[in-house]
């Protein structure tokens, strides 16, 4: 196993601190299945620059990038089903609620 200097530390760190970022929001669209005020532009726009880090990290073998961009492409890919699946339900709940 190769060593981890300074830079590398520094770029894990920062890598899982940007993808954890992603957990609050996780936990309160959990919580409240209101996933309105996220749009679909946004996410696709994110999901499409996790995509291309990926394949450029992965490429160049940055393992610092590669690993925690997965974890943030993960995390946005569950808030982006979310948002699919809670607006879904929330059609449905709302026609029986008021037909």
């Amino acid at each position: 196993m190769e060593e981890l200097d300074f830079y590398d530390t520094c770029g894990y760190i920062s890598g899982f601190l940007f993808a954890f970022s992603l957990v609050p929001q996780l936990y309160k669209s959990c919580k409240t299945k209101q996933l309105n005020d996220i749009s679909y532009y946004w996410q696709f726009t994110f999901l499409s620059g996790m995509t291309l880090m990926l394949i450029y990290s992965y490429e160049k073998d940055l393992k610092p990038v590669f690993i925690p961009a997965s974890f943030e492409a993960f995390f946005m890919i569950i808030l982006l089903i979310m948002k699919i699946y809670y607006r879904n339900n929330n059609n449905i709940n709302n026609d029986i609620e008021n037909p």
